[in-house]
């Protein structure tokens, strides 16, 4: 009997994929999906062996990827993925219109705060940087635009999955490949966001950090965005926390206003931040 391989099919294949699929695009999205989550990029050999495919029916596709710039390939022989995705998904007319509502507001609590802000939406199971405003300070603290990040590994991402519907959440701990009390200290930060409408906590990736995210909703309470300021506390002057996390919620609160009306509270942000 042949092998999934020899039959030139994947192992998700294998195990049952859909009667309308087209293999050529599967092998594709699934390099790409793969590639997301490699910040240091994948050989062919690498690439092959996760997938469960072979290299000859890869070669083909890696090379039709790079050619057309998804890919790029470096002189290791490594592949990564090339922002030409970020830049199709940032052209989408609503993701246009969010980044220019929310940058007036942004650059005023840039002006305000001395501190550099950004803007995350959730794709998928992922949260995804837009854009961003950066302070004219000689130290600061930004984000790339276009980098991404799962959910649950960052404040704001954690602000995404809370307003997430229940049946969404609980598939993305199906898939999130964490234990049980991971999920559940989780699952505790949440429910403290959902109560107060913003995140104000040290940085669960980087020591020193402090993050205040506050999600931007719209008409219907819908969630848009979640606005975030990281920043390191400096000794010349920066406002006290509370304050800022004031200013971020107000900025949140004008951006989604932009939107229309949102209707009572998913989210309440009328609790004092200061508390």
């Amino acid at each position: 009997m042949k092998s999934a391989q020899e039959n030139g099919t994947s192992k998700k294949e294998a195990a049952g994929g859909s009667n309308y699929s087209v293999p050529a695009i599967d092998k594709a999205l699934d390099v790409l999906e793969l590639l997301g989550d490699s910040a240091q990029g994948m050989s062919l050999t690498g690439i092959a062996d996760a997938l469960g495919r072979t290299k000859q029916e890869l070669f083909r596709v890696l090379i039709c990827l790079n050619e057309r710039g998804y890919l790029v390939r470096d002189e290791n022989q490594h592949y990564r993925l090339t922002m030409k995705m970020f830049e199709i998904g940032s052209q989408h007319a609503s993701t246009q219109s969010l980044i220019a509502r929310a940058m007036p507001h942004m650059e005023r609590l840039v002006s305000l705060l001395g501190q550099s802000c950004h803007l995350n939406i959730v794709v998928q199971n992922k949260m995804l940087v837009i854009t961003k405003v950066e302070c004219d300070a000689d130290i600061m603290l930004t984000v790339r635009v276009g980098a991404t990040f799962e959910l649950h590994r960052r404040n704001s991402g954690l602000i995404g999955l809370a307003l997430q519907p229940e049946y969404r959440t609980g598939r993305y701990w199906g898939q999130a490949g964490i234990s049980e009390e991971e999920v559940a200290k989780c699952e505790d930060k949440m429910t403290q966001f959902r109560k107060k409408g913003f995140a104000e906590a040290s940085s669960p990736a980087v020591i020193g950090v402090q993050d205040c995210a506050a999600p931007i909703l719209g008409s219907g309470s819908g969630l848009l965005a979640v606005l975030c300021v990281s920043y390191i506390k400096r000794l010349d002057g920066i406002s006290e926390s509370h304050d800022l996390m004031q200013e971020v919620v107000s900025c949140a609160q004008a951006i989604s206003a932009e939107f229309g009306p949102v209707e009572s509270s998913v989210v309440n942000h009328s609790e004092t931040v200061s508390k």
